[in-house]
């Protein structure tokens, strides 16, 4: 009975979920930026130039689609997008329930991850960052698994090959979670010991995580050789953007990014930048006309970024970490014009205020509450691996973004962890009180 009503509770959630994430976009033609031009040329042609910074499964779900159905693919596309989003709440469901939390407290707090505003928002776009999420977040769940089977010896194989299957695949989705295995790999050994069945099983980890990367590489390489893997070929634009903001630009003589600079005049104006530490890291506007004004080829000099790295790496570091913070404070997307028709203005309201509240200032706080509920709890696994992948996706994010301003679109990689973390002593503090009041009313009840 307990399992049936469980099994309810989750096809109420699925659809609760998948119509209300429809709602958010009925037209389900899906958002665009300049980035979704790469995309649909490399789903066209994987020969294409734009593989050699995007990787393929991205665009090869573009592509499924377009052969799915050819005149209405972008509606199918976000079909799939919100299905997938709607499948992870799911997990998430019964991944509370494996932590303590009643059903019906983790079908609230389902809910909440749920009908995520930012979450719902990536869902209908053309780009990568939400498939990434749902990736990480399922590499996420079988690490969970495996390390509470792992002394039962249960399925750990399975969950074993399907952590390398899922965090090798966000790999070839977008390349900043190339070593989201570390940490990974480092809460299975802080949990269950190091041994030689344990390494064992590591070294079968790199192997399927890695191999995605290695093939796909090699894929582009015999195709073309021009487009063989440089890491500097991913970062010198961020390089480039920082340095700026932080008044490093003397460090970039004889590039061409100065030259530029020296011929348009901007060199003077480009020394008055420096990055001012505040809550919430927002972009100067003199920077944000600056950086328009600059051409894309110009902002990816790669002379510039190995010049800075040569010359100012600590002081570049500085200035890129001292973002880190606001990926915590920064508020989510909301669901913009012709979403949810008909919804009354006030409900709108309530919606929109309540998860800017959740994101700041509570998110910080809750996930500060969270590691030490998890930790006093005992749940290491949970403990390890969710503060290991929060850590390194906003460190990466924070140290290779130009500026805090895009971290509410790049925080998505890891926004069904971070709620689930945020959300969780939530759960713990209402389970707790609701015990507290049936115990008050029974002892109510017996005295009248």
């Amino acid at each position: 009975m307990k399992n049936n009503n469980s099994l309810y509770l989750s096809c109420f959630l699925f659809i609760s979920i998948f119509l209300f994430s429809w709602w958010s976009h009925p037209s389900l033609i899906p958002k665009t930026s300049p980035d979704s031009g790469l995309y649909l040329n490399l789903a066209s042609d994987f020969h294409h130039h734009a593989s050699k910074e995007r990787p393929f499964i991205f665009p090869l779900l573009i592509r499924y689609c377009m052969k799915l159905t050819e005149h209405n693919w972008e509606e199918t596309f976000s079909i799939i997008q919100i299905s997938f989003h709607t499948l992870i709440s799911i997990c998430l469901f019964f991944l509370f329930q494996e932590f303590q939390v009643k059903k019906y407290m983790a079908f609230i707090l389902t809910f909440f991850i749920g009908f995520n505003p930012s979450l719902i928002y990536y869902s209908t776009y053309l780009l990568a960052d939400h498939l990434l999420a749902v990736l990480t977040t399922l590499s996420w769940i079988f690490t969970i698994r495996f390390s509470k089977n792992f002394h039962k010896r249960k399925k750990i194989y399975i969950d074993l090959i399907f952590i390398g299957i899922f965090s090798g695949l966000a790999i070839v989705t977008k390349p900043i979670a190339i070593l989201a295995i570390f940490p990974i790999v480092l809460s299975i050994i802080l949990t269950n010991g190091i041994s030689y069945k344990m390494v064992r099983y590591i070294i079968v980890l790199f192997i399927i995580n890695f191999s995605f990367h290695l093939l796909w590489e090699k894929y582009k390489e015999y195709n073309n050789p021009a487009l063989k893997f440089e890491l500097i070929d991913h970062t010198e634009f961020s390089i480039n953007m920082i340095a700026i903001r932080a008044g490093l630009i003397d460090y970039g003589q004889g590039t061409p990014l100065y030259d530029h600079l020296v011929e348009r005049n901007l060199l003077e104006t480009a020394k008055k930048f420096n990055i001012q530490l505040s809550y919430t890291m927002d972009t100067d506007p003199d920077f944000r006309e600056f950086y328009n004004s600059l051409s894309w080829s110009i902002k990816n000099d790669k002379k510039f970024a190995i010049k800075i790295i040569q010359n100012a790496p600590i002081k570049l570091f500085v200035a890129a970490i001292s973002n880190w913070h606001a990926f915590f404070t920064k508020r989510c997307f909301s669901p913009g014009d012709g979403s949810f028709p008909y919804m009354p203005e006030i409900i709108r309201y309530i919606y929109n205020v309540s998860y800017e509240l959740l994101y700041r200032p509570l998110l910080a706080i809750l996930l500060l509450s969270s590691f030490i509920i998890l930790w006093k709890k005992k749940f290491l696994i949970l403990l390890y691996s969710t503060s290991g992948l929060i850590l390194y996706a906003s460190l990466t994010i924070a140290i290779l973004t130009p500026h805090g301003g895009e971290f509410p679109r790049y925080r998505v990689w890891v926004e069904y962890i971070m709620f689930f973390c945020a959300l969780f002593p939530i759960g713990i503090f209402m389970e707790f009180y609701s015990r507290k009041l049936y115990t008050l009313v029974g002892k109510l009840i017996l005295k009248s």
